[in-house]
């Protein structure tokens, strides 16, 4: 796995929120998170994320979330802080270790999402 820090994101410039993200997304083939050995290591990493988050201030780590989709399924990964940039520099290391992986997205999001309610 290649991970550069030229990552697909909004604009770094101008208008910031408060509240800046770095979102993980893991794909798997169908099937795969089935396996005791698949789960066992997302949670593993998820304490991982959650302990490089909380011990180096960058943020919060905000957890994980499934998807099941008809060709695969997705392991999605949530930190938000300050940051987007630092958040990353502080996970960075953990990605390159998981050399195994070959399906990742990472968003650094540099702005607040705002939900649209339609009535």
């Amino acid at each position: 796995m290649d991970l550069t820090d030229e990552l697909f994101h909004n604009s770094p410039d101008g208008d910031r929120q408060d509240e800046q993200a770095v979102i993980i997304c893991l794909q798997f083939p169908i099937g795969k998170l089935q396996q005791k050995k698949a789960l066992d290591a997302v949670f593993d990493l998820d304490d991982i994320f959650r302990e490089i988050v909380e011990s180096s201030h960058v943020g919060r780590y905000d957890g994980h979330e499934f998807c099941e989709g008809t060709e695969e399924e997705s392991v999605t990964f949530y930190i938000y802080g300050k940051d987007a940039n630092k958040i990353y520099q502080k996970i960075k290391p953990i990605l390159q270790s998981l050399p195994s992986l070959q399906e990742v997205s990472i968003i650094k999001r540099y702005s607040q999402f705002y939900e649209n309610i339609i009535q």
